[in-house]
C-alpha cells in the first residue's frame, strides 16, 4: 500500500471513505472495464433474459418484497 499524501493524515476513516466514493464516482463508467469473469457473467445473464424475457421480477417487485421482509 502506498503512503497517503500528508494532507490526508488527519482525515478520519469516514472522511477517507467519503473521498474514495467521490473519486470512484468521478470516473466515467466507460473507463472502468469489466473483468473477463464479469463479462462472461453479463453475457450469460443477457442470454438467459433473451431466452425468456418474462422470467424474473421487475425492480418494483423486488423492492416491495425486500421492504416487506425487513
Amino acid at each position: 500500500m502506498s503512503a497517503l499524501p500528508p494532507e490526508f493524515a488527519g482525515m478520519s476513516s469516514l472522511e477517507k471513505l467519503d473521498l474514495a466514493r467521490q473519486l470512484l464516482n468521478s470516473i466515467p463508467v466507460d473507463d472502468m472495464p469489466l473483468t473477463d469473469r464479469q463479462m462472461a457473467d453479463l453475457r450469460q445473464r443477457i442470454a438467459e433474459f433473451e431466452q425468456d424475457p418474462d422470467e424474473g421480477q421487475c425492480w418494483e417487485e423486488v423492492k416491495a418484497e425486500l421492504e416487506r421482509d425487513s
